[in-house]
């Protein structure tokens, strides 16, 4: 029953990491790279910063794939080794 609980808290850890990654967890100071263009030129790469949302979205990825690694180091054991 552990592992269950480690996968499903695993995932959605991953899962809400993606999301708060990918909703705003990265950008440019001043405003959207689309809005910035006249100011960053061509690439705006060298300016990307990572934001509160960012650095949120990175922990739970990080302690997710913990928990699944977690659950999973055993595995092995309940295949008698395959």
């Amino acid at each position: 029953m552990k592992h269950e609980i480690l996968w499903l808290v695993g995932g959605f850890c991953v899962a809400a990491g993606f999301v708060a990654c990918l909703s705003g967890g990265f950008g440019v100071p001043g405003g959207d790279i689309a809005v910035m263009f006249p100011t960053l030129g061509y690439d705006g790469v060298d300016d990307l910063r990572i934001n509160g949302g960012g650095m949120l979205g990175i922990v739970l990825i990080l302690s997710g794939i913990g928990c699944l690694v977690t659950a999973n180091r055993n595995a092995w054991t309940h295949t008698n080794g395959y």
